[in-house]
């Protein structure tokens, strides 16, 4: 067991500094580069410039309604792709097997490709915005929900089998009534997400706040950025903690119908306001045809140079990663209740991780370029900041739920609080922690590629080329390329856990 364990730290640690020696990136620079970002913060961002904010609040109406109408349609359709992924619902193995193969594909690509095809195909526009939330998102909830459908009818729907209820009976009587708690807190826990997503479709023509953000980065309004960026903020922690109210009003009154109605009621109000212009759609609708049947071909000669790019990218995930899990791990154990060592400290390191994690990593990252230039040490240093916002989270919500009791016998025998950190948690939240870490790969790895449609290198870039070049076969090629990769590491980080789950 302990010859097993060693092999798992070892080899991520060999890939760590395999990755950072293909990049050329120096890690001890990354850490050095913080000061000159902080600085260029302070004196270029600040104050930040609000004039002519009642002139945005359209813009931020309209990246809110694009979460609203996205989540809301990938909510429906998830519904039915989680059906048919069910073991439980669906006994057709094969057409099971396509359906969570569809499902996975859309999953393993990340949005602003699919939102630079829409855009490329029907033009800029409220609708692809909402489109390609809806492709990005459609993937994670139909997992989840069969994930829930297959817990509920296997576990409680047992009574109307015995009793000779019918395929659809079971169905409307017996799974949706159960189900329903369920898909309306996946559905809320999506629209958070969906929230910082939207800011970003504005950066490939889709409109919305990110347009704003990029537009005035790129020009060096670096106030009116600040502005708008606090904004964001604003807006993404104020939805969270609506989101929050109304989790625990659901779980506490359980009002399936009465919440089903208020999230249909706000679907069709964000519909009428975003305008969105179906005319167009449909009239471009032959020219996704021919787009799609132009894809359908493959360019072998691409691929030493996709794989290359796409070296490029997941380095980039991956020294991001390790150097954000570094600092994480060290602000998660300053900052859980149950630990901390100054509270006042705690309260300021749980402040700005939910300031960073409220910022789209994207829009993170083109603030470091604006800082230090292009480059992979500048991209790394965006995606540590990404990874800091959401494992420092994470690693808090881990040590917090260990048993307190460990904690006090550890202090009541005289032990400092580095004894009980390493000696008394470590070992309880260690597990957690590789989940945590082998699950924000993949979001990192993500980011890095979604990089280079935004013009910051990796196999993204080969993407914006070939999307601008019309050149079909390299689009399929490269989006094929990425698939499979992903899917590869999604598979391998579960596997991971599973080798680390302890034995019982």
């Amino acid at each position: 067991m302990r010859v097993k364990h060693l092999l798992f730290i070892a080899v991520p640690l060999l890939v760590v500094a395999a990755s950072f020696i293909y990049l050329r990136v120096n890690p001890v620079g990354v850490f050095l580069s913080f000061p000159s970002f902080f600085a260029f913060l302070r004196y270029n961002f600040f104050p930040p410039n609000f004039d002519g904010f009642r002139g945005h609040v359209p813009v931020i109406f309209q990246t809110v309604l694009f979460a609203v109408a996205g989540t809301y349609i990938s909510a429906v359709l998830a519904f039915f792709l989680g059906i048919l992924m069910s073991r439980e619902m669906n006994r057709f193995v094969i057409l099971r097997g396509c359906v969570r193969f569809f499902v996975s594909f859309l999953r393993n690509v990340p949005l602003l490709i699919w939102a630079s095809l829409l855009v490329f195909i029907f033009g800029i526009g409220p609708l692809i915005g909402v489109l390609a939330l809806v492709l990005a998102t459609l993937g994670f909830l139909a997992r989840s929900y069969a994930e829930s459908i297959d817990e509920i009818a296997g576990s409680r729907l047992e009574a109307l089998r015995a009793s000779g209820a019918g395929y659809f009976q079971i169905l409307f009587h017996g799974l949706v009534p159960e189900f329903v708690p369920s898909w309306i807190n996946w559905t809320l826990f999506s629209f958070e997400i969906n929230i910082r997503a939207s800011a970003v479709l504005g950066m490939v023509g889709a409109g919305g706040l990110g347009l704003l953000i990029q537009t005035n980065l790129d020009l060096r309004g670096f106030r009116r950025a600040a502005a708008l960026i606090i904004i964001l903020v604003v807006m993404v922690l104020a939805v969270e903690f609506i989101v929050n109210i109304v989790r625990k009003w659901v779980k506490e009154k359980s009002p399936g119908l009465t919440m089903a109605i208020m999230l249909t009621f706000l679907f069709a109000v964000s519909v009428y306001f975003l305008n969105l212009d179906i005319g167009r759609f449909v009239s471009r609708f032959g020219n996704a045809r021919r787009v799609l049947s132009l894809l359908m071909s493959f360019n072998p000669s691409a691929l030493p140079d996709i794989f290359y790019h796409l070296f490029i990218s997941i380095a980039l995930g991956i020294c991001g990663l390790f150097l954000g899990f570094i600092i994480s791990f060290m602000l998660a154990f300053l900052a859980a209740d149950n630990i901390a060592p100054i509270r006042p400290l705690s309260w300021i390191i749980k402040g700005f991780v939910s300031v960073i994690r409220a910022i789209p990593s994207l829009v993170l990252i083109l603030m470091v370029v604006a800082s230090l230039g292009f480059g992979f040490t500048t991209a790394v240093v965006g995606l540590v900041f990404s990874s800091v916002g959401y494992l420092t989270k994470a690693f808090i919500a881990s040590i917090e739920e260990q048993d307190y009791a460990v904690i006090e016998a550890k202090r009541a025998s005289g032990a400092g609080w580095i004894q009980i950190v390493f000696h008394g948690l470590l070992s309880g939240v260690w597990n957690a922690f590789i989940s945590w870490l082998s699950i924000r790969l993949e979001g990192n790895i993500s980011d890095s590629i979604s990089l280079g449609i935004v013009g910051a290198g990796g196999v993204g870039m080969l993407i914006s080329r070939a999307v601008r070049q019309h050149n079909f076969p390299n689009i399929t090629t490269t989006i094929v390329v990425i698939f499979a990769v992903m899917l590869l590491i999604e598979l391998g980080s579960v596997k991971l856990r599973e080798l680390l789950r302890p034995s019982r």
